[in-house]
């Protein structure tokens, strides 16, 4: 009996303490997309440095904010955290894009006019 109580007391401390978890990770996510939406952000983060800042012109200020999910460091130092899902999801999907496209065949690949220019002189080497 005292070990069943023993028992259920930790697994109930686990349970706190992935809840505990998964809020501050959702706390660094919101945190994160804050910092790369904020004005600041696009004349440089501390992850791709502040260039921009020297180069900045008004046009840069007023484009859309965009990140990509790479960007954010913190949130995917953790397994578990939303990044880390949502990049795990985008990995699927482009599994499954790769895996039904490869079910399809290889499609051929069309030269482009270099690549067509280029071997088309390489086949008259010694003809003349």
């Amino acid at each position: 009996m005292k070990d069943s109580m023993a028992d259920e007391y930790l697994q109930s401390r686990i349970q706190q303490a992935k809840q505990e978890i998964a809020k501050i990770e959702k706390r660094v996510y919101d945190a994160e997309t804050e910092y790369f939406s904020c004005e600041s952000s696009q004349m440089g983060t501390v992850l791709k440095g502040y260039e921009g800042f020297l180069s900045s012109k008004d046009n840069m200020r007023k484009r859309a904010r965009t990140f990509k999910i790479e960007d954010r460091l913190f949130s995917l130092s953790s397994r578990t955290s939303p990044a880390a899902k949502e990049e795990e999801r985008e990995a699927e999907n482009q599994k499954s894009l790769r895996d039904s496209a490869g079910n399809k065949g290889l499609t051929k690949r069309s030269r482009s006019g270099r690549e067509f220019k280029h071997s088309r002189s390489t086949e008259n080497v010694g003809r003349y």
